[in-house]
């Protein structure tokens, strides 16, 4: 009997999950076609960012097969240690992207999984929630819609940070938490589900977990009659922050080990630095929490129809969907604001502002907007409870159930349509770009030793983000030390050795990489240099002598000159 029930069970999600992997393949085709050769690239910011996600999530993939006591001694920024919490480390994305990754070495296809799976595995989500909520299957597709509908999630920034895809247990943190927790043991059923979704990203997932986990803590403190379950919820935070502390430590070891952390990083411009107008800040815009008209018409006609009820004494369709889609909806939309806000001319500060001032979180919290997929979580569920509440009170006037089944499926279809043509979300054409790769002539080389490895230019200033993440892709491939990086910041000496490196081929900065870093290989992009910056590279220079070529780029080999070079290749 238990087997069956859990088949059943089975069924009942895998449908869904089909579903909307179909309809995630198609909003964001031709990716799927493409999905072994590239990348989306939606954004500018695609050209590192999206690198950056596949080269942090290949790491940790090898090293936890290779070297798990080295998990955090990523492969950039060499001769850095714990260069893994430079940056988000994505690990909440791992079980999505690591199986693919380590059964076929390829970053790129291991990311598109990645990327489509963790978007239809969310909308499932949602629609499982939404249909114990409120007994339909319609509801969930409604409130599944809103969020496959948001830009921001489908063509604008996560296909750009692909690991922000792995949100699926989110809408199963706020279900799990809807409910007073009668006991300890029901209360830790939700630690799992919060540790697994702060990980995706600690910075601005983790809040948008958190908050209103934390606002609802304070709710039910208020009632005598959930203080108790309030008080295991809190117990349950506690040991979530205990179970994240490790990464934590990491994260605190850079601030730690770099004093001037704040300005060794290229994004010295944050959105937290400017007002956000209020309220066109929440109806337009690439933002996760934005309401459009068609919502906000669903979501006023469903409590009309709710409120309706309520006076007649019916039984609710989704008790409990209201209150805690408005919570997250709330709290969300708060937490999404920058430390001040304009409203009809005045500047005010927001609570999170007024934090601000003790805990100053806006150092960390530099695009607070990305807080706001919390806010995104609740619009879903609102949609999914409006539109229960509606179509159980037009389902009072119908005589017939076959015509209240046309006219659920009929709104449902309706509602999708409108939702998805206010967002201006169109299937296909998402753009795409051809990672970079390694020349077959390079790959022996490379494999050979595990000296380390400077790729060059890397613009001007040595600086280039583009430049050091199409390198750390291409690593995925031969995991040498790089002395190139790019994530949210950069240690302390590296802006100094690039600076070196954009001097090379001068002995000077060549003796003193080599000397610094044990540096053994220098590939150079050849195209788009000078013939004055060519000359330079040809013949090559004294210190280094050719390994291998293909096309415009060439593989130069540190002679050992000197003892530093001598000992290490």
């Amino acid at each position: 009997m238990r087997s069956r029930r859990g088949a059943r069970a089975i069924v009942r999600v895998s449908g869904p999950f089909v579903g909307y992997l179909a309809v995630v393949v198609w909003l964001t085709w031709p990716l799927a076609r493409a999905a072994s050769t590239s990348l989306p690239s939606t954004r500018y910011s695609a050209l590192h960012d999206t690198l950056y996600s596949a080269w942090v999530l290949a790491w940790e993939s090898h090293a936890l097969v290779t070297a798990p006591a080295h998990f955090a001694d990523a492969n950039i920024y060499h001769p850095t240690t714990g260069a893994l919490f430079y940056g988000p480390a994505a690990l909440g994305a791992l079980p999505l992207f690591a199986p693919v990754f380590l059964a076929t070495g390829n970053a790129a296809l291991a990311t598109n999984v990645m990327l489509v799976f963790g978007l239809a595995l969310t909308a499932t989500a949602m629609h499982v929630i939404l249909r114990r909520w409120t007994g339909s299957e319609l509801a969930g597709l409604v409130g599944a819609s809103t969020l496959l509908a948001n830009p921001w999630l489908v063509r604008d920034f996560v296909p750009i940070v692909p690991h922000w895809a792995a949100l699926g247990l989110l809408p199963l943190v706020a279900f799990t938490a809807a409910v007073p927790f009668p006991s300890t043991r029901a209360a830790l059923r939700l630690l799992p589900l919060v540790v697994l979704q702060c990980l995706t990203d600690l910075v601005y997932v983790a809040p948008a977990v958190l908050a209103p986990l934390g606002a609802l803590i304070i709710l039910r403190l208020l009632r005598p009659a959930t203080r108790a379950a309030a008080l295991r919820l809190a117990a349950v935070l506690v040991l979530g922050g205990l179970a994240l502390a490790p990464v934590y430590r990491g994260y605190l070891g850079v601030r730690a080990a770099n004093p001037a952390l704040e300005r060794q990083t290229t994004w010295t411009i944050a959105e937290a630095d400017f007002a956000a107008p209020l309220p066109a800040r929440f109806l337009d815009g690439q933002f996760p929490f934005v309401v459009r008209p068609v919502t906000i018409v669903l979501v006023g006609v469903g409590a009309l129809a709710a409120l309706r009820r309520r006076r007649k004494g019916s039984a609710p369709p989704a008790p409990g969907g209201w209150a805690h889609g408005a919570l997250w909806s709330v709290v969300g939309a708060v937490v999404s604001l920058p430390p001040t806000v304009t409203v009809a001319g005045g500047v005010y500060r927001t609570p999170m502002g007024l934090l601000d001032l003790w805990l100053h979180l806006y150092r960390t919290l530099r695009v607070p907007s990305r807080v706001g997929v919390a806010g995104l979580l609740g619009l879903g569920i609102l949609s999914g409870v409006a539109y229960g509440e509606i179509v159980a009170l037009v389902g009072t006037r119908l005589r017939t159930a076959r015509a209240a089944r046309l006219v659920r499926a009929g709104v449902a279809v309706v509602l999708v349509g409108l939702v998805f043509q206010a967002n201006g979300v169109v299937p296909a054409g998402l753009p795409l770009q051809t990672p970079p790769d390694v020349p077959a002539a390079f790959a022996p080389v490379l494999r050979s030793s595990r000296g380390p490895l400077l790729e060059l230019p890397a613009g001007p200033d040595g600086l280039a983000g583009n430049a050091h993440a199409a390198a750390m892709y291409r690593s995925t491939a031969h995991w040498r030390p790089l002395l190139n990086g790019y994530a949210s910041y950069w240690p302390a000496g590296f802006a100094e050795r690039m600076a070196a490196a954009a001097r090379l081929p001068d002995a000077d900065a060549l003796d003193g990489l080599v000397a610094s870093t044990g540096l053994s290989l220098i590939w150079l992009h050849t195209r788009g240099l000078t013939r004055e910056q060519l000359a330079a590279w040809t013949p090559p220079p004294r210190g280094l002598t050719v390994v291998a070529r293909d096309g415009t780029d060439v593989l130069f080999a540190v002679l050992p000159t000197t003892p530093a070079a001598r000992s290490l290749d």
